[in-house]
C-alpha cells in the first residue's frame, strides 16, 4: 500500500474527523469521511475589518472523485451544501471545499 495512502487513511480515521454522507443528486448518496474546519475568514470592506466565520470540509478524491458544487454533505444532524470551486491538494489525494449551512 502506498505510504500516503496509508497515512491518509488514518487521518481520516482520527480525532477530529468525521461519518458524513455525501448527496450530489446524480448518483446515489453515499457514505465518507470527512475533517471539518471552521476558519475565520479576515476579509477588509471599505477600510473596515471583518471577522466572518465559515466552514471547510476536506475529504478524499477515492471517495468524491469530483465534487459538485451545490452537493450536500450531511455531517451527523447538520447539513451543508458545497460551494465555490474544489481544490485538489498537491498529491490529488484530497479535496477542500468551501460549505454553507443547507
Amino acid at each position: 500500500m502506498d505510504p500516503f495512502v496509508a497515512a491518509l487513511d488514518a487521518q481520516f480515521h482520527a480525532p477530529g474527523s468525521a461519518a458524513a454522507v455525501y448527496d450530489d443528486g446524480v448518483l446515489a448518496a453515499r457514505p465518507i469521511r470527512v475533517i471539518r474546519s471552521q476558519p475565520d475568514a479576515d476579509p477588509s470592506y471599505g477600510g473596515q475589518r471583518i471577522v466572518q466565520a465559515t466552514n471547510s470540509l476536506l475529504f478524499r478524491v477515492s471517495d468524491v472523485p469530483e465534487p459538485i458544487d451545490g452537493a450536500t454533505v450531511t455531517v451527523g444532524a447538520e447539513a451543508l451544501t458545497l460551494h465555490g470551486d474544489a481544490m485538489l491538494d498537491v498529491e490529488g489525494l484530497t479535496w477542500t471545499c468551501g460549505a454553507v449551512p443547507a
